[in-house]
């Protein structure tokens, strides 16, 4: 049977929909809770009611994973594919192993998905908590969202190509990605002033720059977005309305969106799908 696939980070998976102490995160996945938007959008949209649902989300998944989960898909199911949503999450995210054990080891950037005790190690290494957490946030303060923007602009660019070659509709969904509006539009013969807050403030950070070097950063910054394929605004159903800014409610986590946020990110996909 055809399937309609989801691909992305908790918001696509159900975090929050089990109404039990949180312990661990992808085990208070609910993938089947039936006011997930990823259900609603198989009970309610014609486009994908007669097709085989797969939710691929993945609580906690960077981009980087959400990218591999998605060419795995095409991969495994290939022309048995007729429609595939794919969300992308927050930047930075990364997920990464301390040591090999028979227990967790796993540390993230950012803090979400830490875990809260001291990692010890067979060897007898011992990571001190605050150490760690410390590290960590050290290695946030250093990063810059730029080249994370590109690779979500490269790995759109790869599933397009793949999912034009095996005849799928694919569709990108803002899940928790930074940009404002208008982000990817090169504005010519403007002043910095006139540049979007974001990327004003947090991509080239225009106080602490001469005009020249704003004028050649933002040249720069629009040519690397260019060259890694650009962004199409048609495949996107939400390029600039990410789904953590509608957030209006919450679940029983306290942190994920509620029943009304997933009813409005369902009208959001339905309005879309309608003018296809």
């Amino acid at each position: 049977m055809s399937k309609v696939i989801f691909t992305g980070c908790s918001f696509t998976a159900g975090t929050g929909w089990v109404d039990l102490p949180p312990v661990d995160s992808a085990a208070l996945e609910y993938k089947d809770y039936p006011n997930l938007w990823v259900n609603l959008c198989h009970r309610e949209l014609s486009q994908i009611k007669d097709l085989d649902l797969v939710n691929l989300g993945q609580s906690g998944a960077s981009n980087a994973e959400i990218f591999r989960n998605t060419v795995n898909a095409i991969s495994e199911y290939q022309h048995n594919i007729t429609v595939m949503f794919c969300q992308w999450t927050s930047m930075p995210r990364y997920r990464f192993s301390i040591g090999f054990e028979l227990w967790n080891t796993n540390e993230t950037i950012p803090v979400a998905g830490r875990q809260y005790g001291d990692i010890n190690l067979s060897n007898g290494t011992k990571w001190n908590r605050k150490y760690l957490d410390d590290l960590l946030d050290r290695l946030l303060v250093l990063h810059h969202a730029h080249n994370d923007i590109i690779n979500v602009v490269i790995y759109s660019n790869i599933l397009q190509r793949l999912a034009k070659s095996f005849a799928i509709n694919l569709y990108f969904i803002n899940g928790l990605c930074p940009w404002d509006q208008d982000y990817f539009t090169r504005l010519n013969n403007v002043l910095p002033e006139n540049y979007t807050p974001f990327t004003k403030n947090e991509i080239l950070e225009i106080n602490s720059r001469s005009d020249e070097d704003i004028f050649k950063l933002y040249n720069k910054l629009h040519n690397d977005y260019d060259n890694a394929g650009g962004i199409d605004p048609t495949q996107w159903i939400n390029l600039y309305s990410s789904m953590s800014a509608n957030q209006i409610d919450v679940n029983y986590d306290k942190k994920h969106p509620g029943t009304q946020s997933n009813q409005l990110y369902f009208d959001q996909i339905k309005k879309f799908l309608e003018t296809q």
